[in-house]
């Protein structure tokens, strides 16, 4: 018996793993919530039935998002064991082609030249706004969308012009990988032309950057706005769920699935039909995102 305990314990310990940017969860054996979206079906109904591994990778924003579902669905289906890679949206195609991942998570639309022929079938589950943050210290509250692509583009260099304090902006932005940094740029219509004193790969390491400097604006996810940094008005226009679902914030984008079309791989499916009921629904919304019912 006491092997037997042994065993069991040293293999509860390995099911649940954090190696570098990928995390690792493991479904339990407890029971969801059995409410379904209209013509959706529950995770819940055939627990256990699956096993395997489901690899995500991509997007960093989608990571808070993400964790929450897959921890849901793995409630269901406690033989089945989760990756989900957060180095950017840029990897979730790479993932796709070279077979490394059976979902792409993209806090961006798929580009054309990233699915050429059409193998990748593309679902919008989420809208999320891209914030514009500063530090808490910062007394500049608003800022209309021309001022924003002057400080991020250099034509614009000292917050006093903008009834700040004389100091000069220290502009953060993320990597070229990141959808976050590729929507931003897109929307505002400054691609290739911004003037960024740092380049970030992590959402998390704008975050810090922020909190830690007075002087310093940068971008991203709404969803991880969180203590530490101030989001800016856009406009006169606040970020939120009701914001970004009128469509009066206008920095916003999509939060996106991509996987192979027609695919047969059973854990995808399911998952699939996980994201169609009320609680999966109901958790996307808990991180401050608006819902798309991509089935309908």
């Amino acid at each position: 018996m006491k092997k037997a305990f042994t065993a069991l314990a040293a293999a509860a310990l390995l099911a649940l793993t954090l190696t570098g940017c990928n995390q690792e969860v493991t479904g339990t054996s407890s029971t969801p919530d059995s409410g379904n979206s209209s013509g959706a079906s529950d995770a819940g109904s055939q627990t256990g039935e699956l096993s395997g591994k489901l690899v995500f990778a991509g997007s960093s924003s989608m990571e808070g998002v993400m964790s929450k579902l897959t921890e849901e669905f793995g409630k269901a289906h406690e033989k089945v064991t989760f990756e989900v890679g957060v180095t950017g949206s840029g990897a979730a195609i790479t993932g796709l082609n070279n077979g490394t991942a059976q979902i792409g998570n993209l806090s961006r639309d798929v580009k054309e030249e990233e699915n050429p022929d059409g193998k990748f079938e593309v679902i919008t589950i989420a809208l999320d706004g891209i914030a514009v943050i500063v530090n808490p210290n910062n007394p500049v509250s608003d800022l209309t969308k021309e001022q924003i692509a002057d400080i991020f583009t250099g034509k614009i260099t000292n917050w006093k012009d903008l009834g700040g304090a004389d100091k000069t902006i220290y502009v953060v932005g993320r990597d070229a990988t990141s959808g976050t940094r590729d929507g931003f740029e897109s929307i505002l219509g400054i691609k290739e032309k911004c003037a960024y004193e740092a380049e970030l790969p992590e959402t998390g390491d704008v975050k810090a950057k922020i909190s830690s400097d007075e002087a310093a604006i940068g971008y991203i996810s709404f969803a991880s706005v969180s203590d530490g940094v101030k989001a800016l008005q856009v406009g006169g226009v606040t970020v939120s769920t009701d914001t970004i679902a009128d469509n009066s914030y206008v920095i916003q984008r999509p939060f996106v699935h991509a996987y192979v079309k027609g695919t047969k791989d059973d854990l995808v499916l399911a998952y699939l039909d996980f994201l169609k009921t009320d609680k999966a629904q109901e958790l996307i919304e808990s991180e401050h995102l608006v819902p798309v019912e991509f089935w309908k």
